[in-house]
């Protein structure tokens, strides 16, 4: 069969491939709805496949489109094969489509409960294996592209609707869903009307923030955290992320003029407000974080010496805070402070104050502190940072060759 191939076009080859995988994708629903049928509901198990099936014909229809333009950049001839990026990609969305599977469903129970954020997880992981592996075996196509950017998209307004189904965050988090198909159609409507549309520049900040937005989405399917701690946290991650688009709005719309880019170190030249917000505003924030979080665990200390003074080390161990939280809330202080791992120390801070929420209500201020972490974590750590890792994900994609 294979030999056939070379009586075949490019075009002819991919559509074998196409037809090939929309075979897989039949099977595999097949098993998941058998599966499901057997750990929950034959009905629930049905609509599973009902809406898991209409999200693989989207995207079929979608493969089927872009097949035409599985080139790389710059040329003009079709690759015969897809490649293991963008195979990556279509794997990445049939994960997304069986999420789309327990859309207006009850949140399973038992160990079917950690399914959703198990998909989306999965489904996160392979957006950065794609680019990756697209980049390293120079396959990097226009089809890669324009599957990225959609399944991306359906990725965010799936995980974003599941969320807000469950009750992990408010309604208004439609915002967060629709965010990109409101743009979209604004700059369509712009264009309709006969109005300029600006292109907008290269930015670090959009990959960045897309990012950290779909991290926040599957830690918060995971049945673990619960309100009102997870509206917090969404109203947190929100409020940047939907700041961002409204910049680029801005930017589109030619109400303020962007800053030119210094290709060589893949960062922007900021106005002095952009500047102070992305470089020096991390700075005090990393010390406002120290200041709160010595102070709350001063709090601590008290309350774990009572009335009758000092308590037994098994008593502090059950107070409401945990001593073991409180010693891995001064890890993350330190690790702030310093400018070390500072994004991921922030991760480790705000899932800490996710548990803390089992055993007491969040005061006023561990909810600065976790606007604090939430906006390092967007931002980085600024100057003066020991160690940043994490910076050259965001400022250099895996697998990017450089020069």
């Amino acid at each position: 069969m294979m030999r056939l191939h070379k009586y075949k076009s490019p075009l002819q080859q991919l559509h074998l491939r196409w037809a090939a995988t929309t075979l897989l994708w039949a099977l595999l629903l097949a098993l998941g709805c058998r599966m499901l049928a057997v750990e929950w509901q034959v009905t629930h198990a049905r609509q599973w496949l009902l809406q898991a099936g209409i999200g693989c014909i989207y995207l079929l229809v979608l493969l089927r489109g872009a097949l035409d333009y599985n080139y790389r950049t710059g040329e003009s001839h079709l690759l015969p094969v897809f490649g293991a990026g963008n195979v990556m990609t279509l794997l990445r969305g049939g994960l997304i489509a069986a999420l789309l599977g327990f859309l207006l469903q009850p949140w399973p129970e038992g160990w079917l409960a950690w399914l959703p954020a198990a998909l989306y997880t999965l489904a996160c992981l392979a957006d950065f294996l794609d680019g990756y592996l697209a980049r390293v075996t120079n396959h990097a196509t226009r089809m890669g592209e324009m599957l990225d950017m959609n399944i991306d998209g359906l990725g965010v307004l799936a995980a974003s609707f599941l969320a807000i189904q469950y009750g992990q965050v408010p309604v208004w988090y439609l915002l967060v869903a629709l965010a990109r198909y409101i743009f979209l159609g604004g700059i369509w409507l712009r264009k309709r009307l006969g109005k300029p549309v600006y292109d907008l520049q290269p930015s670090v900040r959009r990959r960045a923030f897309a990012g950290v937005q779909m991290g926040f989405l599957f830690f918060i399917l995971m049945p673990v955290f619960s309100p009102p701690g997870t509206h917090i946290a969404a109203a947190l991650f929100a409020i940047p992320f939907l700041a961002g688009f409204l910049f680029d709005w801005l930017a589109v719309s030619g109400f303020v003029v962007q800053a030119p880019t210094r290709q060589a170190e893949q960062k922007l030249h900021l106005p002095a407000l952009q500047s102070f917000t992305f470089h020096w505003l991390p700075v005090g924030l990393r010390l406002l974080v120290a200041v709160l979080s010595i102070y709350q665990l001063g709090e601590f200390l008290l309350a774990s010496l009572g009335s009758d003074g000092p308590v037994s080390a098994s008593q502090v161990l059950s107070a409401d805070a945990g001593l073991l939280v409180v010693l891995a809330h001064g890890v993350v202080i330190f690790l702030l402070t310093m400018g070390a791992g500072g994004r991921v120390a922030a991760i480790a801070g705000l899932c800490l104050l996710g548990i803390l929420q089992f055993y007491t209500s969040l005061t006023p201020l561990q909810i600065v502190l976790a606007a604090a972490y939430t906006a390092i974590l967007y931002l980085g750590t600024g100057p003066y940072s020991l160690w940043k890792p994490e910076e050259r994900l965001i400022y250099r994609r895996a697998g990017e060759q450089t020069s």
